[in-house]
């Protein structure tokens, strides 16, 4: 028992001494520190016979012990991964991890059994020597004579050593205890809380073998195991104890990378406003953390945000950055994502990340890059140009206008170190005829109609001023006719926006497009008109009609009102004599001011039944659909009339292909690939009619929702107040064979496919392709917990844990993400992530 205490007393002082300030362990890794003494050559482990079946992150482990000079091979050719590990050993791997000081030029022991000349132990006498003067060893005699350096340790005295080194002792006290007769009594609740922290495994036959002596492989492991969980072992703090996780975080983070090839900087960008809100143009102004842990184990953005502000993780920049407050996290934006604020100033800018607690390789990393110089206004676009309008036409015309700067991009606001002060000018000028139009939203404050404007010069000329940043990163000018006929000859416009510094009186840019408002009486004779049904082909009505689903095929309101989805919705393009499209097809008024389709009616020329049917597509514009229903042959022409000033008009489609088979759900598209969930959020919810409605996120969860509202509810990201009149606003997407477009909205119009035609009916299962593979805090699969879809779509959650009453306890789960696939009848698939947070 003299030298078990010994032991103990040994590995309790060394794992809980005053850690080695991080940039001395960061010299060890590199390579700095004493190569090996126990006579092999230092290599990696690629180059030992006895490692080449060893999983690859043990490899790592070991390769990071041995370039620090902790650990060697016996052999030149042998690492002695089942060879017993001794106290002289142990002591070498203690001196080294921690930095003690070591005299390599001792040759006389204070202990009669450490001898220099000794051939197999006599390397460790300064390593020995080391732990002596620290006082961490006084041998394992009561005379301090003996230390021993040949002896074996245990499995499960090794346990005992690194739960006492962490402080974990009275929590391993209060362990439950395991049944498990390889261990020992004294040892139990060290043995367990060792498992249940996985700083050691157990043994094959499913017990931990607490007597077994510990290989040389199972004590580098642990020892690299208990210096990921001892967060104090790098911050050089003293007899300080270490600092605990974090609740959530399962394991010690020990790697960090950094993405910041281009942030895509420039001199006085400012980010973000008081408010939070993005202020300065550009990409987002975030750069990528990835935080991974032992076991590659790689933490969630949520975590890495809570490790940041429990201080493992420490941020700086350099160079004219200035990060936000807090540096990781703002809003969905930054989220696990370091956040720029404000630039200073152009040329080299730093940002460096370090792990406090870690001693990897990797637990230090930082990048340079180059922040371009301030921006400034350069040019302004115009997304139109020479546009053509009839007066009869109801349907608004835009004209964008996109300010960039030197860099081509987009310029949204000025720099916080311009002094300048940048605005938009813009100018309607009627060139020739008379006044045919009225404002229609965009840069207008307040409406307008030329019309009602006095004749004269004082109506040829509309301006307006806007400063750069008021309307976010592009400026429409929308207009449309206020249907007061014209001249033949029509009147034709300039549109006109001109960048100006008001502080120097400077015109740094301009842009402009022309407009031309005709009657449609005065052009119908020149313009070229074409049917299009945005494809050659659509879904037979004859499936409809084989399938019941119809009571007669000539029905053409039932078909359109239930099954609108079927149809191809009919277009007439017009073009005029400049070949500029004139839009007619969506919008006209009828004499009562009514919005109509221009489109009167379908037919075949063949044979069948087709039917034309009116409605309204999603943007609530009047339309025509087509529909075949039991045409005798695959291939027909279609005739669409049309209304025109000269009368009705029929135009040909030539070969309509008319398809018969089911309709099959061939791709899926998510609108929101990753999607959180907060289990802990009470989520308020504004019904449609005006109550609101509370429900914990665990609760909602617990009711085992189908998937579909499970992916809307999560959709939000983090939110606790939503309106369901905003809800499953265009969260999946699918396309059929025949080309047809489906999605699921809240506003009625466009059907929810998954609720209409079992056909469109996507599988959903928990992600079996391992795209986004779930995260545990676990590795024990007894431990993990339960999760999947059942044959009614609903996702059901299963945590572990229990409360007393048998429930489940959301607040100890072990699930930290998890994938959803989605899987198509033709089985095309699409996934998305969902992480869960507290």
């Amino acid at each position: 028992m003299k030298r078990l205490s010994s032991l103990v007393l040994l590995s309790s002082m060394v794992l809980s001494l005053a850690p080695v300030a991080y940039a001395d362990y960061a010299a060890v890794a590199s390579g700095s520190a004493p190569v090996s003494d126990e006579g092999a050559v230092t290599k990696s482990s690629a180059g030992f016979q006895d490692t080449a079946g060893l999983p690859q992150d043990v490899k790592n482990k070991l390769d990071a012990l041995i370039r620090g000079g902790v650990l060697d091979g016996v052999s030149d050719d042998a690492f002695g991964v089942d060879d017993p590990m001794n106290r002289a050993q142990f002591a070498k791997v203690a001196a080294i991890i921690f930095s003690l000081p070591v005299d390599k030029t001792l040759t006389q022991s204070t202990f009669a059994d450490v001898n220099a000349d000794d051939p197999a132990n006599g390397y460790a006498l300064p390593y020995i020597e080391a732990l002596r003067t620290a006082g961490l060893t006084n041998g394992v005699d009561a005379e301090g004579k003996q230390y021993e350096p040949a002896g074996p340790v245990t499995k499960q005295e090794l346990a005992a050593f690194l739960i006492r080194g962490l402080g974990w002792e009275a929590a391993a006290k209060k362990s439950a205890p395991i049944a498990d007769a390889t261990v020992d009594d004294w040892a139990n609740g060290y043995v367990a809380l060792a498992k249940d922290k996985k700083l050691m495994d157990g043994s094959a036959d499913g017990g931990f073998g607490g007597g077994q002596q510990a290989s040389r492989l199972m004590l580098a492991l642990a020892a690299y195991n208990a210096k990921q969980a001892a967060p104090g072992a790098a911050d050089g703090g003293g007899d300080a104890a270490d600092p605990a996780l974090p609740p959530g975080i399962p394991v010690a983070p020990t790697g960090i990378e950094l993405n910041a090839k281009d942030p895509n900087l420039s001199a006085g960008d400012t980010y973000y406003d008081a408010e939070g809100r993005i202020t300065t143009t550009g990409q987002q102004p975030v750069i990528s953390l990835k935080v991974t842990g032992p076991n590659r184990y790689e933490f969630t953005p949520s975590q890495i945000e809570t490790l940041y502000s429990s201080g493992f993780i420490d941020v700086a920049a350099a160079g004219g950055i200035m990060l936000d407050t807090p540096a990781i996290g703002q809003s969905d934006n930054g989220l696990g994502k370091i956040v720029v604020k404000e630039v200073k100033a152009a040329g080299d800018a730093t940002i460096a990340v370090k792990l406090p607690y870690s001693s990897e390789d990797n637990a230090v990393v930082s990048q340079t890059f180059q922040v371009s110089s301030m921006r400034v206004p350069a040019s302004i676009e115009v997304s139109s140009k020479d546009m053509a309008m009839l007066v009869e036409n109801e349907q608004p015309l835009g004209f964008t206008f996109t300010v960039k700067d030197q860099y081509g991009k987009v310029f949204k606001a000025p720099s916080s170190q311009d002094t300048g002060h940048y605005v938009i000018k813009y100018a309607l000028e009627r060139l020739s005829g008379g006044p045919s139009l009225q404002s229609a939203g965009g840069i207008f404050d307040t409406p307008w109609d030329e019309g009602q404007a006095a004749s004269g010069t004082e109506g040829r000329l509309h301006t307006w001023e806007l400063p750069i940043g008021k309307s976010g990163d592009f400026y429409k000018f929308m207009i449309k006719s206020n249907h007061t006929p014209v001249d033949p000859e029509g009147s034709n416009y300039k549109v006109s926006a001109v960048v100006v510094n008001q502080d120097t009186g400077q015109e740094i840019a301009s842009a402009a497009a022309n407009l031309d408002v005709y009657n449609w009486n005065d052009h119908d004779a020149v313009m070229k008109y074409e049917v299009d049904m945005l494809s050659t082909h659509f879904a037979a009505g004859k499936y409809l009609s084989e399938q019941k689903l119809i009571a007669s095929p000539t029905d053409i309101d039932a078909v359109n009102a239930g099954y609108p989805y079927y149809g191809k919705e009919v277009n007439i393009i017009a073009t005029d004599d400049k070949k500029r499209r004139v839009d007619i097809t969506k919008v006209l008024k009828d004499d009562a001011g009514k919005p109509v389709s221009v489109v009167q009616g379908i037919a075949a020329t063949q044979d069948g039944v087709l039917m034309g049917a009116p409605g309204v597509n999603s943007n609530g514009i009047p339309v025509y659909r087509a529909y075949g229903v039991e045409p005798s042959s695959d291939l027909f022409d279609v005739n669409v009339t049309f209304h025109t000033p000269s009368g009705e008009k029929t135009l040909k489609k030539q070969q309509v292909e008319a398809v018969y088979e089911e309709p099959v759900a061939k791709a899926v598209a998510i609108k929101n690939p990753t999607m959180n969930f907060n289990l802990s959020t009470v989520y308020k919810i504004r019904k449609l009619d005006g109550t609101v409605e509370e429900i914990k996120g665990a609760d909602y969860l617990a009711g085992s929702p189908t998937i579909w509202e499970f992916l809307r509810f999560c959709d939000f990201n983090g939110q606790d107040q939503k309106d369901e009149s905003n809800f499953f606003k265009y969260f999946i997407q699918t396309t059929d064979q025949f080309g047809h477009k489906y999605q699921n909205t809240s506003d009625n119009k466009i059907t929810d496919f998954t609720k209409v035609n079992s056909a469109f009916k996507i599988k959903a299962v928990i992600d079996t392709d391992n795209k986004y593979p779930p995260k545990w805090s676990v590795m024990d699969e007894a431990d993990k917990d339960k999760i999947w879809i059942d044959e009614q779509m609903r996702l059901h959650y299963e945590p572990h844990a229990k409360l007393a009453d048998g429930a489940f306890d959301y607040s100890k789960r072990n699930l930290q993400s998890f994938g959803i696939e989605l899987i198509t009848p033709s089985d095309q698939r699409t996934w998305c992530n969902v992480t869960l947070n507290d």
